[in-house]
């Protein structure tokens, strides 16, 4: 009898063995899927997850958007509220009701939300004087980016064609004046605030296509809006 006990005891205790054994391969398991995973993804969207992880387990509710870029501009989630594909869809409505306006576009990069508006849109050649329909533009604009608490930045953009005017020596202060001139009106007549948006000027230095035919030049022209995501 004594004997059968020991036996029992001996299998009772092989079998906890075996429990903490195999709870140990499945969390080594877990642990490479892991490093499997995250050596496929970019340091963007790690970030981004982790950022999520970190709202769900302190209580909150992180939201991870289109791209895996959170929609916030600090480390908090939701700050942003709607994911940005509904911001894009938003601004594309209110921009392009009719899905034909070749000179306004809405993109998502690295730097954030990019409204792309072509410099025809904007201003006469040559000039900053914001014409009639960029006004109507930027009016439909101010509402949407105003109620979000991202930082915004106005980029301008010209060709390679070189400027020399009265008013203009180069095409830096050609981009930069533009760029400010949308600014200025953001704020005195889109009620942005001025700590959260600035300008900047990139002449001829950025361009999004080669400057090689006047349809490529006329792409290069052209002002962003741009709601900054939280690594900028």
């Amino acid at each position: 009898m004594i004997k059968r006990k020991k036996s029992e005891e001996d299998k009772e205790n092989l079998e906890r063995w075996l429990l903490t054994y195999a709870d140990l391969i499945t969390l080594l398991l877990a642990f490479f899927v892991m490093l499997y995973v995250f050596s496929k993804q970019d340091t963007r969207k790690y970030d981004a997850m982790t950022m999520q992880l970190k709202a769900i387990f302190s209580g909150g509710a992180g939201v991870v958007v289109e791209g895996g870029r959170t929609g916030s501009q600090t480390i908090e989630a939701s700050t942003l509220g709607p994911s940005e594909i509904e911001i894009r869809r938003e601004l594309e409505t209110q921009l392009k009701p009719e899905g034909q306006d070749n000179s306004i576009s809405v993109i998502t990069d690295e730097r954030g939300i990019v409204i792309r508006i072509m410099d025809r849109a904007l201003y006469d050649t040559g000039k900053a004087d914001l014409k009639d329909k960029a006004r109507v533009t930027l009016d439909k604009v101010a509402p949407i980016i105003k109620s979000l608490p991202n930082e915004i930045r106005i980029e301008g953009h010209t060709d390679n064609v070189p400027i020399s005017t009265y008013e203009f020596k180069s095409n830096w202060e050609l981009s930069v004046r533009r760029a400010t001139e949308v600014v200025r009106y953001l704020i005195e007549k889109g009620g942005i605030s001025p700590k959260r948006i600035s300008a900047a000027g990139y002449g001829e230095y950025r361009p999004v296509a080669a400057n090689d035919t006047d349809a490529n030049r006329a792409l290069n022209r052209r002002i962003e809006i741009i709601v900054l995501n939280g690594s900028k």
